[in-house]
């Protein structure tokens, strides 16, 4: 995968070097029907130019440059003899991208580790891959990776939401203290954040433990209420059921009319709890993504 350090892949209209006078077809990804010819490290791809300027806004833009005059070299990505190449990125990369623009299988997914999400979030980030960027987040939401890995991901692709926010909050809220690894990781800045939003969590979590003793004995006078009511509450055996009359009740009302149409139920919001709250203010979480 590629370096989270380094990703600039740019595009190299430069031919094909001598010390590589013979580049080699990729196994899975050269197809014969193909129009566009591509060459990472030496390995050529040969795919569909309409794949790439339909889900990319980059390539969109690159395949509406004027072509070259007659009498030039000819277009870049026409053939094996005038690819286009492509630097800064491997071949792996660009593969696992391949995985999902060209799927070997409709039926299954072939990315699942945390390591090709991330270089599929990589390359869809860097050439605008925009339904190919949501599908790589998605999916490494559901991969359980470290709080500390979460935040380096959130930051170097700028995801937002609760995903982040829980990474945070796990910090801030586990027993143990950040190690040296984490802490050298995540940097000076949000480490000092982390250890200051700790104290200040214990701090409250201290105050409101207190009075632990008033909330146990409520707790049990309540139960005892609810003991006594339910007690009391008379038990109606089968017997002594309520029968409707059905005739009178329901025959004889004349037609019936229908209920009138009543507005779909507004979608819950589920509230932000205040410790919450309180972490996404410290780290410059944006409240309206959660």
């Amino acid at each position: 995968m590629a370096s989270l350090l380094n990703m600039s892949p740019e595009f190299d209209t430069s031919t094909i070097h001598e010390e590589t006078p013979h580049p080699l077809h990729h196994k899975d990804y050269y197809l014969e029907d193909g129009n566009l010819v591509i060459l990472v490290e030496n390995i050529l791809f040969r795919v569909f130019r309409s794949t790439f300027r339909r889900h990319s806004s980059v390539f969109n833009d690159l395949f509406m440059l004027p072509e070259p005059v007659e009498g030039a070299t000819g277009v870049e990505g026409s053939s094996d003899e005038n690819p286009l190449v492509f630097s800064g990125i491997s071949t792996v990369d660009f593969e696992r991208l391949l995985w999902i623009l060209y799927p070997p299988n409709y039926s299954m997914c072939k990315a699942s580790t945390l390591d090709e999400w991330t270089s599929i979030l990589h390359l869809a980030t860097q050439w605008e891959f925009a339904d190919i960027r949501t599908l790589a987040i998605r999916s490494l939401q559901s991969i359980d990776i470290s709080p500390v890995d979460r935040i380096l991901l959130s930051r170097e692709y700028d995801i937002g939401g609760r995903w982040v926010l829980s990474a945070y909050t796990a910090l801030c809220e586990r027993a143990e203290p950040l190690t040296l690894a984490e802490a050298s990781k995540l940097g000076l800045e949000t480490s000092v954040r982390v250890a200051q939003m700790r104290e200040q969590m214990r701090g409250t979590f201290s105050r409101s433990t207190m009075t632990a003793g008033g909330y146990r004995s409520m707790t049990r006078s309540a139960t005892a209420k609810r003991d006594q009511t339910l007690q009391s509450k008379p038990v109606r055996r089968p017997s002594e059921r309520v029968q409707w009359d059905v005739g009178r009740s329901f025959l004889d009302q004349g037609p019936i009319t229908p209920p009138p149409n009543r507005p779909a139920p507004k979608k819950k919001v589920l509230p932000v709890p205040r410790s919450a709250k309180m972490i996404a203010d410290a780290f410059g979480l944006d409240i309206g993504r959660l």
